[in-house]
């Protein structure tokens, strides 16, 4: 149920500078950028960083089936990632990925700073992501396994890459809800580079200007078709998914135009990071496969089209498939020997919603006319990517074919997922399908910033490419400010009393003792807030909701407690409205108020979430 955003006033009062997890989440994604360049030397700093996480999900998925101590993994990964930082032998190229580092993170100073004090808010947060980056900062392990502690979230044989890379900036700061955030917002900082390297390469520009960071920026949020702040302002993986996709498509153009003989970043060079990458890809989320499997499919189709069959046979494409495939089997035993039945499986073929394929295939066509930016530009892509396969001369022929194949396969993959994966009512609402298509978001802005480059050029001197760059750079700036409602929706007065309220009862009540929640307003979200906030110290009894459709006096005679509080709908158990949460415990047969929790300002609310 929808909740109005609450006013600036409102959110800038509960703004709190934290530099430490600023400084944790730098040094994380700093870190990942080091171990890049073990691999590739001269690639943009995208691409390195990219790399560099498929190096260290490599590293801690082999330590983590064996229940090793991750802490030791992650502390020598990152010396590694200095050793190779500083001795490199092409400083002046590092000296300029280093410096384009820097404009961002000044750039991004003004976002970071306001998401510093960010708490979870989300539901996906409390059901799954915050719970798996508290597992691995509390236990340092991988869940799984006869001798380590249980996962209790809703999806515990979910790889573990993105909360890897969290868990790393934790192990500077200490576990903090902001850090998911923070990283998040520096891969979209990765991403507008990523952007504007593209071009610069376009323009032979070596040195990125302070205007095409930050245009490149905007390009990779705010004026990107597909930028969501509540999938980028929080701990969800979507952004680290569409980040790595974009990066597989320039690393799968480089190591498709590979020639033997080509400098030491070319052939076994590029093969090893573009499989790390698509290894990090496949260790983030599991329906992360059908991305790998599309972007692996766009670059033979370019090595069809300018080799030939020939062009299949290199032996340097063999890490490009195997690395990702040797992580994915790795974690896939794992979960057999310990995770099996928590994660979504294929369905029998009987039970597969072939009748509703059409009803499907309508629903998602009714998303796509809503989004009419992402999915016309990623029309677009495959129109242009058609016409491109017949010619297939130049970098913009080679990436528009890959991003014409990445768009259209996934979407069929994803069409297949509901027909054959989801259940008949989720299949018929495609559930998730804009979410899921943001993933391929930053993809399809590839081409845009190639055709971007060709204006500027064409351009010549006339005034318009600096007025937009000094433009882009304002907006960066003062655009989280602009748009602050949006950055900071955590602020919300009803989900913080919820968490309030939830939390304070692990002190009030004794150990273990189960709780039924009353929430006769709410979708459910207080169910997973209360187990995340419990962190098995209290017993859940059970939730009602908005949706459970049950008589709540048969509800309140029959849930397994002595204890319920009611969050909502007051007046359905005690007959009256109150402007106030209340606990009520079990005497014999009877149920008496042991407390009440005013809502803030003393007003009921109309909606709830």
């Amino acid at each position: 149920m929808a909740v109005a955003l609450p006013g600036y006033g409102e959110i800038l009062a509960q703004v709190s500078l934290h530099p430490g997890d600023i400084a944790a989440a730098t040094a994380s994604v700093a870190m990942l950028w080091g171990g890049g360049q073990m691999v590739l030397r001269r690639a943009g700093t995208a691409e390195t960083t990219a790399v560099g996480m498929g190096l260290f999900v490599f590293l801690l998925t082999v330590m983590g089936i064996g229940a090793l101590d991750l802490r030791f993994g992650v502390a020598g990964f990152a010396v590694l990632a200095v050793v190779a930082a500083t001795v490199r032998r092409t400083a002046g190229h590092q000296g300029r990925m280093a410096l384009s580092l820097l404009m961002t993170l000044i750039l991004l100073m003004p976002l970071l700073a306001l998401l510093s004090g960010r708490a979870g808010s989300e539901w996906d947060e409390f059901s799954h992501w915050l719970r798996a980056f508290r597992y691995l900062a509390t236990n340092h392990v991988l869940p799984g396994g006869p001798q380590v502690p249980a996962f209790d979230g809703c999806c515990g044989a979910y790889p573990y890459g993105w909360p890897m890379v969290n868990f790393a900036a934790s192990l500077l700061s200490g576990f903090s809800e902001a850090l998911p955030a923070l990283i998040n917002t520096l891969i979209l900082g990765l991403s507008g580079l990523l952007l504007a390297e593209t071009a610069a390469r376009e323009l032979n520009t070596p040195r990125l200007p302070w205007m095409a960071v930050a245009a490149g920026l905007l390009g990779a949020t705010a004026a990107g078709p597909a930028f969501v702040p509540k999938l980028a302002f929080s701990s969800y993986a979507d952004i680290s998914t569409g980040f790595l996709v974009a990066v597989l498509v320039i690393l799968g153009e480089g190591l498709a135009t590979a020639e033997k003989g080509d400098d030491d970043e070319k052939g076994w060079r590029q093969g090893i990071g573009f499989g790390l990458c698509g290894a990090a890809l496949m260790a983030v989320k599991p329906g992360n496969a059908g991305l790998f499997a599309c972007a692996l499919a766009g670059v033979f189709l370019v090595l069809l089209r300018t080799r030939g069959w020939r062009g299949w046979l290199r032996p340097d494409l063999l890490p490009a498939v195997l690395l990702p495939l040797a992580v994915a089997a790795l974690w896939r035993w794992h979960v057999g020997q310990y995770l099996a039945g928590q994660e979504l499986v294929v369905r029998p073929v009987e039970l597969w919603n072939l009748r509703e394929a059409g009803g499907i295939a309508a629903g998602m066509a009714d998303v796509a006319s809503q989004k009419v930016g992402h999915f016309g530009l990623g029309l677009a892509a495959v129109v242009l990517g058609l016409r491109s396969i017949r010619h297939c001369r130049d970098r913009f022929d080679r990436l528009m074919v890959q991003v014409a194949v990445l768009f259209a396969g996934y979407n069929l993959f994803l069409f297949a997922t509901y027909v054959a994966v989801f259940g008949k009512d989720d299949a018929l609402r495609v559930a998730s399908f804009w979410r899921y298509n943001t993933h391929l978001g930053l993809a399809v802005m590839l081409p845009a910033a190639l055709v971007a480059a060709r204006l500027i050029r064409r351009a010549g001197g006339q005034p318009w490419p600096r007025m937009l760059g000094r433009a882009a750079i304002v907006l960066a700036v003062i655009g989280p400010f602009a748009a602050l409602p949006y950055v900071r929706f955590d602020v919300d007065a009803q989900k913080q009393w919820m968490r309030k309220q939830l939390r304070d009862l692990v002190n009030r009540l004794p150990a273990d003792e189960p709780v039924g929640l009353f929430d006769s307003l709410g979708t459910g979200l207080s169910g997973v807030i209360a187990t995340y906030e419990w962190d098995r110290r209290l017993g859940y009894a059970g939730l009602y909701s908005g949706f459970s459709g049950q008589d709540p006096a048969l509800w309140q005679r029959t849930v397994p407690a002595a204890w319920i509080l009611i969050l909502s709908g007051q007046e359905r158990l005690l007959a009256r409205p109150a402007p106030e949460g209340v606990l009520l415990h079990r005497v014999q047969d009877r149920w008496e108020e042991v407390a009440r929790f005013p809502y803030p300002g003393s007003s009921f609310p109309r909606q709830y979430p």
